[in-house]
């Protein structure tokens, strides 16, 4: 039943991602950078939901090849690459290039650490 409070709050996370960004595409200068940032990540927190559900129903995302899942996270990547780059700000998407490099090296090295720390 884990799975399903991980999924909710994934799906939450990623409707805050939606009006965040379209916030900050309609904004100019620092305070759209700024919307787009926490848009960014509350994008990443909705794909690790994503990945956190997946994992509590079995399944392993780094391991299980789900094209359209694959698909949906690669065009959102894309799109994040996109809004960066029309506004000049490469080094942010390299930075949440950077994380999310090093976050599938954490989530691999150690399959088990959520389930170890999971609350049910």
């Amino acid at each position: 039943m884990l799975w399903a409070l991980a999924l909710a709050i994934a799906g939450i996370a990623g409707v805050a991602a939606i009006a965040l960004y379209y916030k900050g595409l309609n904004e100019k200068g620092r305070r759209g950078i700024i919307l787009l940032i926490w848009a960014t990540l509350f994008l990443g927190a909705s794909m690790g939901g994503i990945e956190w559900a997946f994992y509590l129903l079995g399944y392993n995302l780094f391991t299980f090849f789900a094209f359209p899942l694959f698909a949906y996270l690669i065009v959102w990547f894309a799109f994040v690459v996109w809004v960066f780059e029309s506004r000049g700000q490469r080094k942010i998407w390299l930075a949440f290039l950077a994380a999310v490099i090093l976050l599938t090296i954490i989530a691999l090295a150690c399959t088990n650490c959520l389930a170890t720390y999971a609350i049910a």
